[in-house]
């Protein structure tokens, strides 16, 4: 079932938008309250382990540009739930943002004949190569958010630094996570396809 489902994009966009909606709510009702709970300052600004980015990574790395859709309306219903507006210029320019920091910075590697999602050999496709892409997507897409948040006031030039380190560190962990799942379940997926 999981690969009729990778096969085709008309299934996998929809059911990677649910992933993502799921794992948005299991941050928020769970990941989020066991942090605070915690009372890490870390946590204060991001959560150390973001799974929606490692959906989002997921997303484009099976879909490649198709990964879109996941990333406006995934985010769209994560914005509309955590500050109850939907469509602001701020939530769109990041959205948009992040529709191109995942191509470019593929393409960037791909010239420099790293191929890291193992488009031309499948054993380079590896967790620490993944995990070092979305350290790079992070840090690319945190930086541009950490100016945005800097020029609508609502961070300063101080805190700046410690934003973006939140950031890498709960995107970095979520897409880990998330990463590391989708192999076990390709693992028995498999496992199953050569019981039968």
């Amino acid at each position: 079932m999981l690969f009729s489902i990778i096969g085709d994009k008309r299934k996998l966009i929809p059911a990677l938008l649910i992933l993502y909606i799921l794992s948005w709510e299991l941050s928020v009702r769970v990941i989020f309250p066991v942090e605070t709970n915690l009372g890490w300052e870390i946590s204060q600004q991001a959560s150390i382990l973001f799974l929606p980015a490692g959906v989002i990574f997921l997303s484009f790395y099976l879909l490649r540009w198709w990964f879109i859709p996941i990333v406006l309306i995934g985010r769209t219903y994560a914005s509309f739930d955590n500050f109850g507006d939907v469509l602001t210029p701020s939530i769109l320019i990041e959205n948009m943002f992040i529709c191109l920091v995942y191509p470019l910075w593929l393409h960037l590697l791909n010239s420099a004949n790293w191929d890291v999602f193992g488009d031309k050999d499948k054993n380079s496709l590896t967790l620490t190569g993944a995990m070092i892409f979305q350290s790079m997507v992070t840090f690319t897409m945190s930086f541009g958010s950490t100016l945005q948040q800097i020029a609508f006031d609502a961070i300063s030039w101080d805190e700046s630094t410690q934003y973006v380190m939140h950031f890498i560190i709960g995107d970095v962990l979520g897409t880990g996570v998330v990463i590391f799942l989708f192999y076990k379940f390709m693992q028995i997926a498999i496992a199953n396809q050569s019981a039968e």
